[in-house]
């Protein structure tokens, strides 16, 4: 079996799975998660980015940003493509 079937092979969460994921990450409890839309919700992390005043405000949309590029990551390496 090649490199790459071998990988496809592992690649075994749905999107619904990465759904999930996002609905339990606490970073991510002040954006709405469901339905699913990537690019809302790096919309509205960024826009909260523009709008922090205070130093809580700037390190809560930190980790919200770093949860995202997480979740983008397990999506790109996991997530089931049909």
């Amino acid at each position: 079996m090649s490199a790459r079937a071998e990988r496809e092979k592992r690649r075994v969460l749905t999107p619904e799975d990465l759904l999930y994921l996002a609905e339990r990450v606490r970073a991510l409890d002040a954006y709405a998660v469901y339905p699913w839309d990537r690019e809302r919700l790096w919309a509205d992390v960024l826009a909260a980015q523009m709008e922090a005043r205070t130093r809580a405000e700037r390190e809560a949309v930190a980790e919200a940003r770093g949860a995202l590029q997480i979740l983008d990551a397990v999506e790109r390496h996991f997530v089931r493509r049909e």
